[in-house]
């Protein structure tokens, strides 16, 4: 016994039978080249800023560059991204958990956007480790100070790494949502094909022959299905119970 229509061939029904299930994201093929590559080029980019920077500037004056307030300052930061302050082992943990993070998601980046930007977050955090691993600063391991060179009014400054963080982060929501969206649309029109191609509704036969039963069609199917109590058209009406047979 069929207990309701089955789902299409080559499509997965989705929780409690409403529908297809959503395509699965596919991974792009180049997604882990395409984020090491920009987090390459980036950290080199970072780190070589850093060194024109102190060779170039004077810690702490300020030179302008657009305006006033857009320039060059360069300040060594004890601190993290954006001169934000916490102990010096907690930015070493949020980097390794960054690098941890980033290589098992980078593989699934479904687009070029999605991947360039796991490869900026990768970059930030790299970049700004290497300062406090390779510089001068504190007597601890890891207290090495980050340099920071850009200025943009009372912003706290900043570096290459600390925008590729933060430019990263907003790329990565953009590619997300979009694949959202691609993807709802996929499933909607998944949806859409699954019903046109949904068998019609059983209705009278066209050629307007009876519908068949289970014991015949048509008037043999009529007089098989009679019941016991009637009397058949073919008997006889002189049978062995009959007037004669009585006589």
């Amino acid at each position: 016994m069929n207990d309701g229509p089955s789902p299409m061939p080559g499509m997965a029904s989705g929780p409690e039978g409403r529908g297809p299930a959503p395509p699965e994201p596919t991974p792009h093929p180049r997604a882990v080249a395409i984020g090491l590559a920009v987090a390459a080029v980036l950290v080199l980019l970072d780190q070589v800023t850093k060194e024109v920077a102190e060779t170039l500037l004077v810690p702490g004056r300020f030179v302008p560059w657009l305006g006033p307030g857009i320039g060059w300052q360069l300040v060594y930061n004890p601190g993290g991204a954006f001169g934000i302050p916490a102990p010096h082992w907690l930015f070493l943990i949020v980097t390794v958990g960054v690098v941890v993070l980033v290589a098992r998601v980078l593989p699934q980046a479904p687009t070029k956007v999605a991947a360039t930007a796991y490869g900026m977050l990768l970059a930030g955090a790299i970049g700004n480790v290497l300062d406090r691993l390779l510089r001068p600063g504190g007597d601890g391991f890891g207290e090495g100070y980050v340099v920071d060179f850009v200025a943009w009014g009372s912003f706290p400054r900043f570096n290459v790494a600390d925008s590729s963080i933060t430019v990263g982060f907003v790329l990565l929501v953009l590619a997300l949502l979009q694949e959202e969206r691609r993807t709802s649309a996929e499933q909607e029109a998944a949806g859409e094909a699954a019903g046109s191609a949904a068998p019609p509704a059983t209705g009278p036969d066209p050629s307007g022959e009876p519908p068949t039963g289970e014991h015949g069609s048509g008037a043999n199917a009529g007089s098989e299905g009679a019941p016991a109590g009637e009397e058949r058209d073919d008997e006889e009406p002189g049978g062995p119970d009959g007037p004669e047979a009585r006589a």
